[in-house]
Parts: structure tokens; C-alpha cells; sequence
């Protein structure tokens, strides 16, 4: 697969480093020292560097993108345990192992609710991922939380490179091109039904394909990636909200409630310890 195809000459790396702190700290010094990604723009006109904060809100965004990617498999692991209908129950769990070096990926191993184990495909666990809170549209499949939304739109073998792809994104609309041996071809080209903020939207291709990952204006779920699809099932959608994904002024309203709640449960343990002597059940207030 493309999209992991360096992943041997980054674990070489990442062997000599030791750690990831190390790992990272040498590719963040690696675009200090060849690229003009730490570089400012001076003005808008400038072909070197980035806008005011735009690097930091790029490797935000990615970091982001890989976190939300964790829940999906977790949640793909989950819908598969759904749709198994295997019987076969093991003598005892078993571990599975993934091999990094494995040339052939392994297959997802998932625990089903009866204790059985199940294969899940690779391409399997990964499609549901790429539906969650979605849908699958044949040209494209789609993925939301809250906050934004992820788009997979698979290219022909032709396409490359991602300077073969062309993506524009307004607050309504999307469009994205490819130019392959037979020329330009137009994959998307459609209106979404709520607004996204361009200036926070990114896209990236992997070789199968364009991975586009849209911010949402306002935080709701959506029953449709383009106005003219027909909506999804909200009943069915995920609601549960990560806490990664809660602002700060959310995160100390949660602890909060759960400071509280422990209280109350402390004052509720005290009185049941209480004897029934000491709360003076026959005390006359009157007397």
C-alpha cells in the first residue's frame, strides 16, 4: 500500500532515535533545516513559508486526524463484533501479535459479545471506518464526529502523485480533479447542505486515495455529505462525544459534575453508616 510505504525507512529511523520524543524532535529539525515550514510569509504575495499560525493548525489538524482515526478502528472493531454471526468458541483468549515488518498485512482479530473470535479483513475493519457516522456512495464514503468530517474518494491506477490531484473547497462547496493519461477527470463537484471553514479544511492522497478532512462551521451532525444525497439513518448515528474533542471551558464543566457527584455519594455512604440512634428519629421538636 502507498500509504505506508515508508514506514521502513522511518522505523530505521526511529530504532537509531530510541524514543519518540527523539524521533520527532529530528523530523521537526529536519524541516527547520531544509524547508521554509518555520518560515513566515511577510506578506501575502511571498512565496516562502506559511501565514501567521498556519504550520502549528497544520500539524493540529493531522495529529487530530490520526486520534479520530483510533476511535473509528475502535468503533469499527466494535460494529464488526455486531455483525458476526460466528459460533466458534476458543478454549482460551488468544493474543495476536501484528507484525511490523509482515509484508502481507495481518487480519484484525475482534472478540465477538458471545467470546468467539472473528477475522476481521483488513479492507473490511478499514471500510467501516471510512463509514462511521456516515455512508458509502460508491465514488466516495464518508465519515463524521461533531466537528468534522473525513471524505475518501478513491483515484484510478494512474494517479501517482498528488500533484496530480486538484482540491478546492468553499464554505458550500467542493470539488476535486484529477489529470491522469486520458486527461482531467472531475471525481466531486457538489454543494454541502451546512457550511465548513475552508481555512481550517485539509486533503492529502495516498497513493488509492484522496483523503479530504472538512471542519464544520457549527458543531451538528449531519444527514448528508452533499445536498443531493439522500439522508442517512440519524438514528443510527455514534452521538458519544470524546473528550479530546471538548473545548477547556466543557472539560471543567465535566469535572465538575463528576467532583460533585462524588460528594454526593460520599454525604449519601456517611448517612447510611450513621446508627439509627444518632439521627433522633423520636426527637419532639417542640419540647
Amino acid at each position: 500500500m502507498q500509504s505506508n510505504k515508508h514506514d521502513r525507512l522511518f522505523l530505521e529511523i526511529l530504532k537509531e532515535e530510541r524514543s519518540i520524543v527523539t524521533f520527532l524532535d529530528s523530523v521537526f529539525g529536519f524541516l527547520y533545516r531544509c524547508t521554509d515550514f518555520f518560515q513566515h510569509q511577510n506578506d501575502s504575495s511571498g512565496k516562502v513559508g506559511f501565514p501567521g499560525g498556519v504550520a502549528k493548525d497544520i500539524v493540529q489538524k493531522l495529529f487530530q486526524r490520526y486520534e479520530n482515526q483510533t476511535h473509528y478502528e475502535k468503533q469499527a472493531a466494535v460494529l464488526g463484533n455486531m455483525a458476526s454471526n460466528d459460533s466458534d468458541v476458543p478454549s482460551a483468549c488468544q493474543e495476536v501479535v501484528l507484525g511490523i515488518e509482515a509484508d502481507t498485512p495481518e487480519p484484525l482479530i475482534v472478540e465477538t459479545s458471545n467470546g468467539a473470535l472473528r477475522k476481521m479483513e483488513v479492507n473490511e475493519e478499514k471500510n467501516v471506518r471510512e463509514v462511521y457516522n456516515g455512508d458509502d456512495r460508491g465514488t466516495y464514503r464518508w465519515s463524521q464526529t461533531l466537528g468534522d468530517i473525513d471524505v475518501f474518494i478513491p483515484v484510478t491506477k494512474d494517479i501517482q502523485k498528488a500533484k496530480q490531484v486538484n482540491v478546492k473547497i468553499d464554505p458550500l462547496h467542493l470539488q476535486v480533479a484529477t489529470v491522469g493519461q486520458e486527461g482531467s477527470c472531475v471525481l466531486i463537484d457538489q454543494t454541502f447542505p451546512h457550511r465548513v471553514i475552508p481555512d481550517e479544511c485539509l486533503w492529502s492522497f495516498d497513493g488509492e486515495h484522496v483523503q479530504v478532512n472538512l471542519e464544520k462551521k457549527e458543531e451538528r451532525w449531519w444527514d448528508r455529505l452533499f445536498s443531493s444525497d439522500p439522508p442517512i439513518d440519524t438514528k443510527k448515528i455514534d452521538t458519544v462525544i470524546m473528550t479530546s474533542d471538548l473545548s477547556q471551558e466543557e472539560h471543567m464543566k465535566v469535572e465538575e459534575l463528576i467532583v460533585n457527584q462524588g460528594t454526593r455519594q460520599q454525604f449519601s455512604n456517611a448517612c447510611l453508616e450513621q446508627p439509627l440512634e444518632d439521627k433522633n428519629f423520636n426527637h419532639d421538636p417542640f419540647s
